[in-house]
């Protein structure tokens, strides 16, 4: 039984990841998952679709405890962890859902794709400490997440990346830390739908940095806090499109400090009035 069951799946354990190999067993520090197609924590119990509006972990689930991970293949499923450091993404057509990601400084991010790596991550919320950001570098899409309580950014939208329908809010920027909700420095990016407040201390709700071989899109978010609460750096992208959000009045400074090439429509403060152009 013992054999079959090591041929079938791999289990993630509090302290890493727990492989087991005929009759015996070996701990190792940090997961890798190399062919496993699915790591579902059965405590979960079969996947639902979430309540409608629904951000971050849902309510109610038992998670199963992991150490730091890094995902090596191809469209492997995580779903249900509780995960203490990191996940790394290696592989194409990785997905996380219904987790908890909780940063205690040994890891640089939450989840980051390198190589080939391609990641969708849902139904997640991530917090705590991650030197560099909660969520990070390119080819990621992120859909009903929550990122709360992070220390420094909360995400670092790369090329070809998508942020929907999540919340990215109430930030605990660590002594010194310069912390930005939404860092955009790749082109292809989307940011829509999401509430971004990340509270008093932080830099801004969005920064861009630039997006050299696309577009930037901005729309449709509410968004509240920073210096400025979308800040675009000099020599930013050419085609930055920033329409239809909904701004609060608490920017230290103001709204918005983009660009005279920056696209900007339709977009508003609480009370229904236009936010100033320039």
């Amino acid at each position: 039984m013992r054999t079959a069951l090591a041929l079938a799946t791999v289990g993630i354990g509090a302290a890493g990841v727990v492989v087991a190999v005929g009759e015996h067993t070996h701990l190792r520090p940090t997961v890798t998952l190399v062919q496993a197609a699915s790591v579902t924590c059965l405590a979960v119990g079969p996947y639902r679709a979430p309540e409608p509006g629904s951000t971050g972990l849902p309510p109610g689930l038992t998670l199963c405890p992991s150490g730091p991970v890094t995902v090596a293949g191809s469209g492997t499923v995580l779903d249900g962890r509780d995960v203490r450091g990191g996940i790394v993404v290696e592989a194409p057509g990785v997905v996380i859902r219904r987790s908890r990601i909780t940063g205690d400084g040994s890891m640089p991010y939450g989840v980051r794709t390198t190589g080939d790596g391609t990641v969708r991550v849902e139904d997640t919320t991530l917090s705590g400490d991650f030197p560099e950001a909660a969520i990070g570098d390119e080819r990621w899409t992120a859909e009903r997440i929550a990122i709360t309580g992070v220390t420094h950014d909360g995400a670092r939208l790369g090329r070809g990346t998508r942020l929907r329908n999540s919340v990215v809010t109430a930030f605990a920027p660590a002594p010194g830390a310069e912390s930005d909700a939404l860092v955009v420095d790749g082109g292809d990016v989307t940011v829509e739908d999401n509430r971004v407040e990340p509270g008093r201390g932080a830099g801004s709700a969005v920064r861009v940095t630039g997006a050299p071989d696309g577009s930037a899109v901005i729309r449709g978010n509410v968004l509240g806090g920073g210096r400025y609460t979308v800040h675009e750096d000099a020599g930013g992208p050419g085609d930055l499109r920033i329409t239809g959000n909904r701004f609060r009045r608490d920017a230290m400074r103001g709204p918005l400090r983009v660009s005279r090439s920056a696209v900007l429509a339709d977009n508003t403060f609480d009370d229904g009035r236009l936010v100033p152009v320039g």
